[in-house]
């Protein structure tokens, strides 16, 4: 985890390791949402469809294990 300052125009550099490990290339577009009090910035998904049904097989996995470790 890395602090960035916000720039006077509401700009805010995405660190080279991260873009990387997400696949974002200059003209890669993101879907940026709050949550709470959080920032959340994501790359836009090239087949929106199969990231949300991959989503909610990733948050089913984690209930899955919450359910099996007794949380």
């Amino acid at each position: 985890m890395r602090e960035e300052k916000v720039s006077s125009k509401g700009q805010v550099v995405i660190p080279k390791y991260i873009r990387d490990a997400v696949g974002m290339k200059p003209g890669s577009v993101v879907i940026i949402t709050k949550i709470d009090d959080k920032v959340l910035i994501m790359k836009k998904p090239d087949n929106p469809a199969e990231a949300l049904a991959k989503t909610g097989q990733d948050m089913a996995m984690k209930n899955i294990r919450r359910q099996i470790k007794g949380e």
